[in-house]
């Protein structure tokens, strides 16, 4: 009898017989490693834009502030010219008030207005007071005279050196030439060490203010100066002298401390009599420099951030994904097997 034809079946071949090979689909790690590459390199070249380009721009002092900082002497002497006597061991107040003409500054320029008071608030006696509207380089703080910058509304001062309510951004141990609105004029500021101020770190700068002329007042009475004889109207000079210390935060260069001893004296004629018309040892009030501080800080992490974590960042990042986009991924070994239509299935040896 006849046997019926056995259906071929699917089984594993020889080596030798005819085969056909599974297809394999192509692997998509290559244009991956081409896609991570290319993002860190990306990231490399914007962290050192960052750092050495964009950072020096971008880290400058602010064009939109508004801020109040005080000192006061609670045992000050002035000359109140109401009562024609003098004062002894009051309290003396100095307002310095700064505001941002953000309008009127530049990407390289800021021009603040800082108006100063020193009065006698108890018995509502106004000693001095002073208007300066200053232009400055926002990262080093140099003074220059542009945008309309003037004292007491007198455009033809000119100012020079840096301005006390800024010091340059990375501020240095060494020698600055600060201005000083009474007399109008740049003195040494000379480093002298460093003293913790609020939990900061700063650098301490001594400037001493000789005795200068800064107003000549008609009609002063000799008898007000102690001269001898019949009194009489005189021209008299009004001299000042200081002796400031600056507190300054090296990395911003925000002011954080001061204290300025200052004397104001009048003298006739040749420098005969004296008139003392303000003696006080001004210091900064706790209030004000925790503000300070508190400035100072937040400019400082926003310097470290440019200068430093986004850039390393960004470079550390790049050099990742650099890496993971050149070494290549391991290869899982690919399984041929081979295929035949027969009727028995082979067996090895």
């Amino acid at each position: 009898m006849n046997q019926p034809e056995q259906a071929p079946t699917l089984t594993q071949v020889a080596p030798d017989t005819v085969t056909r090979r599974r297809r394999v689909p192509p692997r998509s790690g290559s244009w991956i490693r081409l896609v991570l590459a290319g993002l860190g390199a990306f990231l490399m070249a914007s962290g050192l834009l960052l750092r050495f380009y964009a950072a020096p721009r971008l880290i400058a002092a602010p064009v939109g502030i508004y801020s109040t900082v005080t000192l006061t002497d609670p045992h000050a002497s002035y000359f109140d010219q109401g009562t024609l006597a003098a004062r002894h061991d009051v309290t003396l107040t100095f307002n310095e008030t700064i505001r941002g003409d953000a309008a009127a500054s530049t990407g390289t320029i800021a021009v603040w207005d800082v108006f100063t008071a020193l009065e006698d608030l108890k018995h509502h006696v106004r000693l001095n007071i002073a208007f300066q509207r200053s232009a400055f380089n926002r990262r080093t703080g140099e003074l220059t005279n542009c945008c309309g910058a003037s004292v007491n509304d007198d455009t033809q001062a000119r100012q020079n050196g840096i301005g006390a309510v800024k010091w340059p951004i990375g501020t240095q141990k060494t020698t600055y030439q600060v201005y000083d609105l009474n007399t109008e004029r740049a003195w040494p500021a000379v480093y002298s060490g460093t003293a913790h101020v609020q939990g900061l770190l700063t650098y301490r700068f001594t400037q001493r203010i000789p005795p200068t002329v800064v107003q000549q007042l008609p009609g002063v009475p000799t008898a007000l100066l102690g001269l001898p004889g019949a009194s009489r109207s005189v021209v008299a000079n009004r001299t000042f002298q200081a002796r400031n210390t600056f507190w300054v935060d090296p990395l911003t260069g925000v002011p954080v401390g001061v204290e300025e001893r200052i004397l104001s004296v009048l003298h006739g004629p040749g420098g005969q009599g004296r008139l003392m018309v303000a003696n006080a040892d001004l210091t900064m009030t706790p209030a004000s420099q925790r503000s300070l501080a508190a400035l100072a800080r937040q400019n400082a992490v926003a310097i470290t951030t440019l200068r430093q974590t986004a850039p390393l960042g960004g470079l550390l990042l790049g050099i990742l994904l650099i890496v993971a986009g050149t070494v290549p991924f391991p290869r899982l070994p690919r399984q041929v097997t081979r295929y035949s239509i027969v009727g028995t299935p082979w067996r090895g040896k």
